[in-house]
Protein backbone atom coordinates (compact mmCIF):
# COMPACT_ATOMS: atom_id res chain seq x y z
CA UNK A 1 0.00 0.00 0.00
CA UNK A 2 1.31 2.83 -0.98
CA UNK A 3 1.09 6.38 0.88
CA UNK A 4 1.68 10.14 -0.25
CA UNK A 5 2.50 12.91 2.14
CA UNK A 6 0.51 15.32 0.06
CA UNK A 7 -1.54 15.02 -2.95
CA UNK A 8 0.28 15.74 -6.13
CA UNK A 9 -0.48 19.48 -7.30
CA UNK A 10 0.02 20.28 -4.51
CA UNK A 11 -0.12 23.73 -2.70
CA UNK A 12 0.84 23.12 0.63
CA UNK A 13 3.72 20.94 2.29
CA UNK A 14 2.89 18.55 5.29
CA UNK A 15 2.60 18.97 8.70
CA UNK A 16 5.92 17.27 9.03
CA UNK A 17 7.80 19.06 6.42
CA UNK A 18 6.31 22.10 7.82
CA UNK A 19 7.82 21.32 11.27
CA UNK A 20 11.55 20.49 9.45
CA UNK A 21 11.44 23.87 8.11
CA UNK A 22 10.31 26.01 10.93
CA UNK A 23 13.30 23.97 12.77
CA UNK A 24 16.12 25.10 10.18
CA UNK A 25 14.60 28.11 10.00
CA UNK A 26 15.53 28.56 14.15
CA UNK A 27 18.69 27.14 13.31
CA UNK A 28 19.26 27.45 9.42
CA UNK A 29 23.00 25.39 9.46
CA UNK A 30 21.43 22.20 11.33
CA UNK A 31 22.66 19.19 9.56
CA UNK A 32 20.14 16.51 8.50
CA UNK A 33 20.97 13.53 9.86
CA UNK A 34 21.09 9.80 8.25
CA UNK A 35 19.02 7.43 9.51
CA UNK A 36 17.39 4.21 8.17
CA UNK A 37 14.32 4.74 6.17
CA UNK A 38 11.67 2.30 5.43
CA UNK A 39 10.03 2.24 1.78
CA UNK A 40 6.69 0.37 2.96
CA UNK A 41 3.97 2.02 3.24
CA UNK A 42 5.58 4.60 0.42
CA UNK A 43 5.62 7.89 0.90
CA UNK A 44 6.62 11.77 -0.13
CA UNK A 45 7.96 14.82 0.54
CA UNK A 46 6.84 16.47 -2.43
CA UNK A 47 4.85 15.41 -5.55
CA UNK A 48 4.36 18.30 -8.32
CA UNK A 49 2.53 17.05 -11.53
CA UNK A 50 1.46 16.45 -14.54
CA UNK A 51 2.23 18.86 -16.79
CA UNK A 52 1.79 17.75 -19.88
CA UNK A 53 2.89 14.27 -19.05
CA UNK A 54 5.64 15.09 -16.95
CA UNK A 55 5.79 14.62 -13.21
CA UNK A 56 8.31 15.47 -10.44
CA UNK A 57 8.84 14.00 -7.39
CA UNK A 58 10.69 13.88 -4.33
CA UNK A 59 10.57 10.74 -2.32
CA UNK A 60 10.94 10.65 2.01
CA UNK A 61 13.81 7.70 1.18
CA UNK A 62 16.88 7.64 -1.20
CA UNK A 63 19.38 4.67 -1.67
CA UNK A 64 23.06 6.10 -1.15
CA UNK A 65 25.99 4.59 -2.75
CA UNK A 66 26.68 1.51 -0.23
CA UNK A 67 23.35 -0.06 -0.81
CA UNK A 68 21.93 1.64 2.59
CA UNK A 69 18.14 3.00 2.50
CA UNK A 70 17.95 6.46 4.17
CA UNK A 71 15.96 9.53 4.77
CA UNK A 72 15.80 11.97 1.74
CA UNK A 73 17.80 14.83 2.18
CA UNK A 74 20.48 13.38 4.50
CA UNK A 75 23.94 14.23 5.73
CA UNK A 76 26.44 11.04 6.18
CA UNK A 77 28.72 12.78 9.18
CA UNK A 78 31.41 9.85 8.38
CA UNK A 79 31.52 11.05 4.57
CA UNK A 80 31.14 13.97 5.29
CA UNK A 81 28.73 14.16 2.07
CA UNK A 82 24.76 15.18 2.02
CA UNK A 83 22.83 13.67 -0.60
CA UNK A 84 19.31 15.04 -1.88
CA UNK A 85 17.47 12.91 -4.33
CA UNK A 86 14.73 13.57 -7.26
CA UNK A 87 12.40 11.70 -9.51
CA UNK A 88 11.19 12.22 -12.34
CA UNK A 89 8.49 10.74 -14.30
CA UNK A 90 6.90 10.91 -18.05
CA UNK A 91 4.08 9.13 -19.63
CA UNK A 92 2.97 7.81 -22.67
CA UNK A 93 0.42 10.06 -23.89
CA UNK A 94 0.59 11.48 -27.33
CA UNK A 95 1.02 14.53 -26.30
CA UNK A 96 3.78 14.43 -23.76
CA UNK A 97 7.54 14.71 -25.27
CA UNK A 98 9.90 13.43 -23.54
CA UNK A 99 13.07 15.14 -20.66
CA UNK A 100 15.62 16.66 -22.57
CA UNK A 101 16.97 19.05 -19.82
CA UNK A 102 16.53 19.37 -15.93
CA UNK A 103 17.58 22.48 -13.61
CA UNK A 104 17.40 21.69 -9.76
CA UNK A 105 18.62 25.04 -7.40
CA UNK A 106 21.45 24.08 -5.54
CA UNK A 107 23.99 26.46 -3.34
CA UNK A 108 25.87 29.04 -5.53
CA UNK A 109 29.04 28.28 -3.20
CA UNK A 110 28.87 24.40 -4.37
CA UNK A 111 31.52 24.03 -7.34
CA UNK A 112 32.50 19.97 -9.49
CA UNK A 113 34.74 18.94 -7.32
CA UNK A 114 32.82 18.41 -4.56
CA UNK A 115 29.24 17.44 -5.98
CA UNK A 116 28.56 13.93 -7.88
CA UNK A 117 25.59 13.65 -9.62
CA UNK A 118 24.02 10.31 -10.40
CA UNK A 119 21.40 8.54 -12.69
CA UNK A 120 19.05 5.57 -12.06
CA UNK A 121 16.83 4.89 -14.99
CA UNK A 122 13.94 2.66 -13.92
CA UNK A 123 14.94 -0.63 -14.77
CA UNK A 124 17.93 -0.12 -15.61
CA UNK A 125 20.02 -1.31 -12.59
CA UNK A 126 21.94 1.34 -10.67
CA UNK A 127 22.63 4.41 -9.90
CA UNK A 128 25.92 5.82 -12.71
CA UNK A 129 27.87 9.56 -12.62
CA UNK A 130 26.79 11.60 -15.55
CA UNK A 131 27.88 14.40 -16.63
CA UNK A 132 26.50 18.16 -15.79
CA UNK A 133 26.93 21.97 -15.66
CA UNK A 134 26.52 24.56 -12.86
CA UNK A 135 25.02 27.75 -14.42
CA UNK A 136 23.83 30.74 -12.58
CA UNK A 137 22.02 32.00 -15.88
CA UNK A 138 20.91 29.63 -18.89
CA UNK A 139 19.41 30.51 -22.15
CA UNK A 140 16.75 27.87 -21.19
CA UNK A 141 15.94 28.03 -17.55
CA UNK A 142 16.63 31.47 -17.05
CA UNK A 143 18.47 33.17 -14.44
CA UNK A 144 18.95 31.11 -10.87
CA UNK A 145 17.41 32.19 -7.46
CA UNK A 146 19.30 34.50 -5.37
CA UNK A 147 22.31 32.79 -3.61
CA UNK A 148 21.51 29.62 -6.22
CA UNK A 149 23.04 28.08 -8.88
CA UNK A 150 21.59 25.38 -11.13
CA UNK A 151 22.79 21.97 -11.57
CA UNK A 152 21.50 21.54 -15.39
CA UNK A 153 21.56 18.03 -16.31
CA UNK A 154 20.87 17.24 -20.08
CA UNK A 155 19.78 13.67 -20.84
CA UNK A 156 21.41 13.46 -24.33
CA UNK A 157 18.58 10.94 -25.67
CA UNK A 158 19.25 8.40 -22.82
CA UNK A 159 15.63 7.75 -22.33
CA UNK A 160 11.79 9.36 -23.97
CA UNK A 161 8.52 8.52 -22.89
CA UNK A 162 6.86 6.07 -20.27
CA UNK A 163 9.89 6.28 -18.26
CA UNK A 164 10.66 7.00 -14.35
CA UNK A 165 14.46 8.43 -13.82
CA UNK A 166 15.89 9.07 -10.35
CA UNK A 167 18.66 11.80 -9.71
CA UNK A 168 21.14 11.79 -6.64
CA UNK A 169 23.29 14.65 -6.05
CA UNK A 170 26.65 13.50 -3.44
CA UNK A 171 27.71 17.16 -1.87
CA UNK A 172 30.13 17.27 -0.08
CA UNK A 173 29.25 19.10 2.71
CA UNK A 174 26.73 19.84 4.98
CA UNK A 175 23.74 22.70 3.62
CA UNK A 176 20.48 23.13 5.45
CA UNK A 177 17.29 23.21 3.91
CA UNK A 178 15.43 25.79 1.18
CA UNK A 179 12.41 25.53 -0.71
CA UNK A 180 12.85 26.40 -4.33
CA UNK A 181 11.17 24.60 -7.67
CA UNK A 182 12.62 22.52 -10.33
CA UNK A 183 12.59 23.23 -13.45
CA UNK A 184 12.19 21.03 -16.52
CA UNK A 185 12.52 21.23 -20.35
CA UNK A 186 10.72 18.53 -22.81
CA UNK A 187 11.28 19.51 -26.80
CA UNK A 188 11.04 23.51 -26.53
CA UNK A 189 8.37 24.12 -23.70
CA UNK A 190 10.19 24.95 -20.04
CA UNK A 191 8.22 23.53 -17.50
CA UNK A 192 8.81 25.27 -13.95
CA UNK A 193 7.46 22.67 -10.92
CA UNK A 194 6.66 25.06 -7.83
CA UNK A 195 4.39 23.43 -5.25
CA UNK A 196 6.38 25.04 -2.21
CA UNK A 197 7.84 21.90 -0.98
CA UNK A 198 11.30 20.60 -3.23
CA UNK A 199 13.81 20.37 -0.46
CA UNK A 200 17.46 21.80 -2.24
CA UNK A 201 20.81 22.52 -0.45
CA UNK A 202 21.02 26.36 0.07
CA UNK A 203 24.03 27.73 1.01
CA UNK A 204 24.95 28.53 5.03
CA UNK A 205 24.41 32.10 5.64
CA UNK A 206 27.32 32.55 7.70
CA UNK A 207 31.19 30.64 6.98
CA UNK A 208 30.97 27.20 7.71
CA UNK A 209 33.75 25.04 7.88
CA UNK A 210 33.91 21.28 5.88
CA UNK A 211 36.87 18.89 6.48
CA UNK A 212 37.55 16.26 4.18
CA UNK A 213 40.14 13.51 4.65
CA UNK A 214 41.61 10.31 2.46
CA UNK A 215 44.06 8.39 3.60
CA UNK A 216 45.66 5.15 1.88
CA UNK A 217 49.32 3.36 1.26
CA UNK A 218 51.78 2.62 -1.26
CA UNK A 219 53.91 0.10 -1.68
CA UNK A 220 56.67 0.35 -4.46
CA UNK A 221 60.00 -1.66 -4.20
CA UNK A 222 58.89 -3.30 -1.18
CA UNK A 223 59.02 0.14 0.58
CA UNK A 224 55.81 1.60 1.90
CA UNK A 225 54.94 5.47 2.37
CA UNK A 226 51.23 6.66 3.99
CA UNK A 227 49.35 9.15 1.68
CA UNK A 228 46.91 11.73 3.36
CA UNK A 229 44.90 14.27 1.63
CA UNK A 230 42.58 16.49 3.22
CA UNK A 231 40.54 19.58 1.89
CA UNK A 232 39.23 22.46 4.67
CA UNK A 233 36.84 23.93 2.60
CA UNK A 234 34.37 27.24 3.64
CA UNK A 235 30.96 26.21 2.61
CA UNK A 236 29.18 29.30 4.07
CA UNK A 237 28.71 32.62 2.72
CA UNK A 238 30.96 34.49 5.37
CA UNK A 239 34.49 34.71 5.48
CA UNK A 240 36.03 32.69 8.16
CA UNK A 241 39.53 33.92 9.52
CA UNK A 242 42.94 32.76 12.09
CA UNK A 243 41.25 29.16 10.71
CA UNK A 244 43.18 26.52 12.50
CA UNK A 245 44.43 23.10 11.95
CA UNK A 246 45.16 19.67 13.94
CA UNK A 247 45.84 16.23 12.59
CA UNK A 248 46.44 13.66 15.36
CA UNK A 249 48.04 9.99 13.38
CA UNK A 250 48.58 6.79 15.69
CA UNK A 251 51.17 4.52 14.50
CA UNK A 252 52.01 1.14 15.96
CA UNK A 253 55.08 1.06 17.76
CA UNK A 254 56.79 -1.85 15.62
CA UNK A 255 56.30 0.66 12.62
CA UNK A 256 59.54 2.63 11.77
CA UNK A 257 59.03 6.33 10.77
CA UNK A 258 61.19 7.89 8.07
CA UNK A 259 61.25 11.57 6.42
CA UNK A 260 57.26 13.19 6.71
CA UNK A 261 56.26 15.46 3.85
CA UNK A 262 53.71 18.47 4.20
CA UNK A 263 52.34 20.96 2.49
CA UNK A 264 51.51 23.78 2.89
CA UNK A 265 55.00 23.48 4.46
CA UNK A 266 53.36 26.44 6.90
CA UNK A 267 51.94 23.14 8.81
CA UNK A 268 54.46 22.31 11.51
CA UNK A 269 55.16 18.31 12.51
CA UNK A 270 55.59 17.19 15.59
CA UNK A 271 56.91 13.04 16.40
CA UNK A 272 56.88 13.25 20.08
CA UNK A 273 55.62 11.25 22.11
CA UNK A 274 56.53 8.08 20.07
CA UNK A 275 53.78 6.30 18.30
CA UNK A 276 52.28 9.15 17.50
CA UNK A 277 52.77 12.65 14.57
CA UNK A 278 51.17 15.69 15.39
CA UNK A 279 50.55 18.03 11.96
CA UNK A 280 49.03 21.42 12.92
CA UNK A 281 49.32 25.09 12.30
CA UNK A 282 46.97 28.37 11.10
CA UNK A 283 45.18 28.06 7.73
CA UNK A 284 44.81 31.92 7.77
CA UNK A 285 41.61 33.15 6.08
CA UNK A 286 39.07 31.26 3.79
CA UNK A 287 37.42 32.65 2.02
CA UNK A 288 33.32 31.93 1.31
CA UNK A 289 33.33 29.21 -1.09
CA UNK A 290 36.99 28.68 -0.80
CA UNK A 291 39.09 25.96 0.49
CA UNK A 292 42.49 24.84 1.07
CA UNK A 293 44.16 21.42 0.15
CA UNK A 294 46.39 19.79 2.46
CA UNK A 295 48.58 16.95 1.32
CA UNK A 296 51.30 14.80 3.59
CA UNK A 297 52.98 11.62 2.76
CA UNK A 298 54.79 9.58 5.56
CA UNK A 299 57.75 7.03 4.36
CA UNK A 300 57.75 3.65 6.46
CA UNK A 301 61.44 2.95 6.71
CA UNK A 302 60.65 -0.99 8.60
CA UNK A 303 59.06 -2.49 10.76
CA UNK A 304 60.11 -5.18 13.41
CA UNK A 305 57.37 -8.06 13.12
CA UNK A 306 54.39 -9.14 10.76
CA UNK A 307 50.79 -8.57 10.87
CA UNK A 308 48.07 -6.50 9.61
CA UNK A 309 48.78 -3.10 11.58
CA UNK A 310 46.39 -0.08 10.90
CA UNK A 311 47.40 3.61 10.76
CA UNK A 312 44.71 5.74 12.77
CA UNK A 313 44.02 9.44 12.84
CA UNK A 314 41.75 12.48 13.20
CA UNK A 315 41.86 15.91 11.52
CA UNK A 316 40.32 19.32 13.26
CA UNK A 317 39.68 22.30 11.45
CA UNK A 318 38.18 24.85 13.64
CA UNK A 319 37.21 28.57 13.74
CA UNK A 320 35.17 31.18 15.24
CA UNK A 321 31.77 29.39 15.50
CA UNK A 322 32.53 26.52 13.21
CA UNK A 323 34.62 23.66 13.57
CA UNK A 324 34.60 19.85 12.07
CA UNK A 325 36.39 16.82 12.25
CA UNK A 326 37.37 13.59 9.80
CA UNK A 327 38.73 11.12 9.80
CA UNK A 328 40.21 7.58 8.46
CA UNK A 329 42.86 4.89 9.03
CA UNK A 330 45.04 2.51 6.82
CA UNK A 331 45.59 -0.99 6.84
CA UNK A 332 49.21 -2.06 6.10
CA UNK A 333 49.96 -5.96 5.90
CA UNK A 334 53.45 -7.17 6.70
CA UNK A 335 54.33 -10.49 5.36
CA UNK A 336 56.98 -12.68 6.81
CA UNK A 337 57.59 -16.39 5.83
CA UNK A 338 60.07 -18.90 5.89
CA UNK A 339 61.36 -21.50 3.86
CA UNK A 340 62.47 -25.35 4.70
CA UNK A 341 63.39 -27.69 1.85
CA UNK A 342 64.02 -31.68 2.69
CA UNK A 343 64.30 -35.01 0.44
CA UNK A 344 62.87 -38.99 1.31
CA UNK A 345 64.32 -41.57 -0.59
CA UNK A 346 62.98 -45.69 -1.23
CA UNK A 347 64.92 -47.62 -3.12
CA UNK A 348 65.05 -46.17 -6.58
CA UNK A 349 61.92 -43.41 -5.66
CA UNK A 350 63.11 -39.73 -4.85
CA UNK A 351 61.31 -37.01 -3.61
CA UNK A 352 62.47 -33.41 -2.92
CA UNK A 353 59.86 -31.01 -0.74
CA UNK A 354 60.08 -27.61 0.10
CA UNK A 355 57.65 -26.19 2.66
CA UNK A 356 56.93 -22.41 2.75
CA UNK A 357 55.65 -21.34 6.63
CA UNK A 358 53.77 -18.02 7.46
CA UNK A 359 55.90 -16.59 10.95
CA UNK A 360 53.65 -15.42 13.65
CA UNK A 361 51.10 -12.99 12.74
CA UNK A 362 51.67 -12.52 8.88
CA UNK A 363 48.32 -12.39 7.11
CA UNK A 364 47.23 -14.26 4.04
CA UNK A 365 49.45 -14.32 0.82
CA UNK A 366 49.66 -15.61 -2.64
CA UNK A 367 53.53 -16.20 -3.49
CA UNK A 368 55.40 -16.89 -6.76
CA UNK A 369 58.12 -19.62 -6.46
CA UNK A 370 61.16 -20.74 -8.02
CA UNK A 371 62.97 -24.08 -7.50
CA UNK A 372 66.12 -25.04 -9.71
CA UNK A 373 66.90 -29.15 -10.12
CA UNK A 374 70.14 -30.00 -11.40
CA UNK A 375 70.23 -33.32 -13.09
CA UNK A 376 74.02 -34.19 -13.24
CA UNK A 377 75.62 -35.77 -16.49
CA UNK A 378 75.37 -39.53 -16.65
CA UNK A 379 72.26 -40.05 -14.66
CA UNK A 380 68.97 -40.62 -15.95
CA UNK A 381 65.49 -40.17 -14.43
CA UNK A 382 62.22 -40.17 -14.98
CA UNK A 383 59.63 -37.51 -13.39
CA UNK A 384 56.45 -38.61 -11.75
CA UNK A 385 55.45 -35.09 -10.25
CA UNK A 386 55.82 -31.59 -9.88
CA UNK A 387 53.31 -31.06 -7.26
CA UNK A 388 50.83 -29.49 -9.54
CA UNK A 389 53.96 -26.59 -10.55
CA UNK A 390 55.51 -25.94 -13.99
CA UNK A 391 58.95 -27.48 -14.87
CA UNK A 392 60.95 -26.34 -17.69
CA UNK A 393 64.41 -27.14 -18.99
CA UNK A 394 66.51 -24.13 -18.29
CA UNK A 395 68.43 -23.82 -21.50
CA UNK A 396 64.95 -24.51 -23.74
CA UNK A 397 62.45 -23.07 -21.50
CA UNK A 398 60.18 -26.40 -22.72
CA UNK A 399 58.29 -27.54 -20.70
CA UNK A 400 59.76 -31.50 -18.74
CA UNK A 401 57.43 -34.31 -19.68
CA UNK A 402 56.39 -36.89 -16.68
CA UNK A 403 56.55 -40.32 -16.91
CA UNK A 404 59.85 -40.06 -19.80
CA UNK A 405 63.84 -41.14 -19.12
CA UNK A 406 65.49 -37.85 -19.66
CA UNK A 407 69.59 -38.24 -18.92
CA UNK A 408 71.36 -35.20 -17.30
CA UNK A 409 73.77 -32.90 -17.43
CA UNK A 410 70.11 -30.85 -17.27
CA UNK A 411 69.16 -27.61 -14.95
CA UNK A 412 65.38 -27.81 -14.66
CA UNK A 413 63.36 -24.43 -13.48
CA UNK A 414 60.21 -25.46 -11.70
CA UNK A 415 58.14 -22.21 -10.78
CA UNK A 416 55.19 -22.14 -8.53
CA UNK A 417 52.56 -19.14 -9.19
CA UNK A 418 49.65 -17.96 -7.13
CA UNK A 419 49.94 -19.97 -4.48
CA UNK A 420 48.11 -18.98 -0.84
CA UNK A 421 49.90 -19.47 2.28
CA UNK A 422 47.20 -18.89 4.86
CA UNK A 423 48.00 -17.13 8.11
CA UNK A 424 49.10 -19.31 10.74
CA UNK A 425 49.28 -21.65 7.75
CA UNK A 426 51.87 -23.09 5.84
CA UNK A 427 51.76 -24.77 1.97
CA UNK A 428 54.69 -27.56 0.38
CA UNK A 429 55.17 -28.62 -3.00
CA UNK A 430 56.66 -32.48 -3.50
CA UNK A 431 59.27 -32.76 -6.80
CA UNK A 432 58.88 -36.65 -7.42
CA UNK A 433 61.30 -38.46 -9.84
CA UNK A 434 62.83 -42.14 -10.07
CA UNK A 435 66.24 -43.03 -10.78
CA UNK A 436 66.49 -44.84 -13.47
CA UNK A 437 70.13 -45.06 -13.66
CA UNK A 438 73.73 -44.23 -13.29
CA UNK A 439 76.83 -44.67 -15.44
CA UNK A 440 78.90 -41.80 -13.08
CA UNK A 441 81.59 -44.16 -11.26
CA UNK A 442 81.62 -42.67 -7.56
CA UNK A 443 79.57 -40.03 -5.78
CA UNK A 444 77.03 -37.54 -8.31
CA UNK A 445 74.97 -35.28 -6.41
CA UNK A 446 71.37 -33.78 -7.61
CA UNK A 447 71.13 -30.91 -6.24
CA UNK A 448 67.70 -29.00 -5.33
CA UNK A 449 67.45 -25.25 -4.01
CA UNK A 450 64.27 -22.60 -3.62
CA UNK A 451 65.86 -19.52 -5.15
CA UNK A 452 63.41 -17.05 -4.28
CA UNK A 453 59.80 -16.69 -2.98
CA UNK A 454 58.11 -13.18 -3.44
CA UNK A 455 54.63 -11.62 -3.51
CA UNK A 456 52.54 -12.28 -6.55
CA UNK A 457 51.31 -8.94 -6.01
CA UNK A 458 54.27 -6.71 -4.29
CA UNK A 459 51.57 -3.49 -4.12
CA UNK A 460 49.82 -5.02 -1.47
CA UNK A 461 52.09 -6.00 1.44
CA UNK A 462 55.23 -4.99 3.13
CA UNK A 463 57.07 -8.24 2.68
CA UNK A 464 60.06 -9.28 5.55
CA UNK A 465 61.53 -12.65 3.55
CA UNK A 466 61.06 -16.05 3.49
CA UNK A 467 64.04 -16.99 5.60
CA UNK A 468 67.62 -17.18 4.28
CA UNK A 469 67.31 -18.31 0.49
CA UNK A 470 68.49 -20.16 -1.24
CA UNK A 471 67.03 -23.61 0.42
CA UNK A 472 69.26 -26.32 -0.34
CA UNK A 473 69.11 -30.37 -0.51
CA UNK A 474 71.07 -33.29 -1.82
CA UNK A 475 70.99 -36.18 -2.60
CA UNK A 476 74.24 -38.62 -3.50
CA UNK A 477 74.25 -41.36 -6.16
CA UNK A 478 76.95 -43.39 -5.79
CA UNK A 479 77.52 -46.30 -8.45
CA UNK A 480 80.45 -48.83 -7.51
CA UNK A 481 82.23 -50.98 -9.42
CA UNK A 482 83.91 -54.86 -8.05
CA UNK A 483 85.92 -57.08 -10.28
CA UNK A 484 85.13 -60.51 -8.81
CA UNK A 485 88.23 -62.19 -10.88
CA UNK A 486 90.84 -59.59 -10.35
CA UNK A 487 94.06 -59.66 -12.99
CA UNK A 488 96.89 -61.62 -11.08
Amino acid sequence: MYKINKPCNCNEISSQTDLALVNNMENISKAVPSEPCSCTPYSLLCCCGPQNGISVIQPACQNLPDGSVVNNPAYVPSLNQSFWTYKFMTDCSTTARGISGIAIPICQLINATTLIVSEKIDGCGTFTPVDYTLTTNDPNFGTAPSGFQFVKIETDDRYDKGVTVEYRLEIVGDYPIAIQPINVKAATSIYVFDCDCFQVPQCNPEGKLSLTKTCSNTIINNQATLNYHLSVDNIGDGTLDNVQFNDVITIPTNIKVGSITVTPETLTVNTSPAGQIFISGNLSTIEAGGGIIINYTIQITGVTAPGNYVVTNIATASALNTQDSANCSTHLNVVQLVTVKCCVIEGNKAMYRFTISSVDLSPNVTIDIVDNLFIPGGITVRFTSFGDCVATFANTEEQVPLDIDITGPLRILITCNNVLVPQSGSIHKDVSFLLISSSFVGVSIIENEVESVTPTVSENQLFLGAGALPVKAFMNVELSIECTNPCS
